[in-house]
């Protein structure tokens, strides 16, 4: 891909390959070998991407800036596992009809464009690159001629048309996504500085992802794969207030992992063991 592997670091679960000298992946090549890849229509968008095109939900007044469209599916929430029922309340099954109704009610807006089908590098098989921060993502996309989602284009390859909480439906499901994985925390030094062995040590240790493609149930309705779960992803906000780069998906570990919720506390150097991205670019004319 035209990337300098600064060095690499052998270690318990994989060798992890340094990258530009900052990023971190793992080498799958010793594992064994995935099917198949499955054939996706890329709608002319090429370069390994998706064309995601159809109605986009929007809250009551026609706005995708506020987090109402979640207030409305948490409503539609049929079983808590926690005792918050606000935005960052773990809903583990939805009513569909409930929700179906509601969304029949809400105004859309169409969305045309292009989007990575796996986390970067977008390579079936291949883990995801991580410890990359919202500015180097974004320089990672521009090299390809693409751009970091924005926090709708991200939602709606996750949801599709008919909003749905998780992309593969509408009850969470440990065995559909890499999701509701326990493992140890990172070290206390692993990021200070994130460029040596100890950081490779510590990832090593903290690593619970998997190989882009890998679970191939944790797949969207436009088949975009890994949207939840896996490894939390840069993208663009969609709010004209607060911070500009927000995560979408989640992590492996147990969290929300649906489409809908953003994580929007974080700054422009946060990085993380289990944090990447993906890349989207405009539909073709």
């Amino acid at each position: 891909m035209g990337y300098e592997i600064s060095d690499t670091h052998p270690l318990k679960q994989f060798t992890w390959r340094r990258w530009q000298k900052l990023h971190w992946q793992g080498d799958a090549s010793v594992l064994s070998a995935l099917p198949e890849e499955p054939a996706a229509p890329d709608g002319g968008c090429g370069n390994g991407m998706l064309r995601i095109h159809g109605q986009f939900v929007l809250d009551a007044s026609g706005r995708s800036d506020t987090d109402q469209v979640l207030a409305d599916q948490n409503a539609a929430c049929t079983f808590w596992r926690t005792q918050d029922h606000g935005e960052n309340g773990l809903c583990d099954r939805f009513d569909p009809e409930k929700w179906r109704s509601r969304v029949a009610s809400l105004p859309k807006r169409e969305l045309d464009f292009c989007i990575d089908r796996y986390e970067y590098p977008n390579a079936y098989g291949e883990l995801p690159l991580v410890v990359v921060t919202h500015a180097e993502a974004a320089a990672f996309c521009k090299k390809e001629s693409k751009r970091l989602c924005s926090e709708d284009e991200w939602t709606f390859a996750c949801e599709g048309e008919e909003a749905l909480p998780y992309p593969y439906g509408y009850e969470r499901d440990t065995s559909k996504c890499n999701i509701g994985v326990l493992g140890p925390g990172p070290t206390k030094d692993m990021f200070a500085p994130r460029t040596t062995h100890d950081t490779a040590k510590g990832i090593d240790l903290s690593w619970r992802g998997k190989r882009s493609g890998e679970v191939a149930t944790c797949k969207s309705p436009f088949g975009v794969m890994d949207m939840t779960g896996n490894v939390d992803e840069w993208t663009e906000s969609a709010r004209k207030y607060g911070r500009r780069m927000i995560m979408k998906g989640g992590h492996w570990g147990p969290a929300r992992q649906r489409c809908r919720p953003a994580t929007r506390g974080h700054g422009p150097y946060y990085i993380r063991y289990d944090q990447g991205f993906r890349c989207c670019s405009d539909a073709p004319r």
